[in-house]
């Protein structure tokens, strides 16, 4: 799989998990936002596996902190 390709299904996963979540209640969202954001951390530590292509793994990382940051906002 290719990095244009995994950032586009990462995109639109993002708009598809961003809208569901607006329709809950602020208190869920914020339990939501704060677990993402323990995701977003593990998802940056180094991990030992060096057959990953490192331009889809730094596509994925950039896409991670980018919801994070939305989810964040919404809660």
């Amino acid at each position: 799989m290719n990095a244009a390709l995994t950032v586009g299904m990462l995109h639109a996963q993002e708009l598809l998990l961003v809208s569901v979540i607006r329709a809950l209640p602020p208190e869920t969202r914020r339990r939501i936002a704060d677990e993402f954001q323990a995701q977003a951390e593990l998802a940056e530590t180094p991990h030992p596996s060096s057959s990953r292509d490192r331009e889809t793994d730094d596509a994925f990382k950039a896409h991670v902190r980018k919801l994070s940051i939305l989810l964040a906002s919404l809660s």
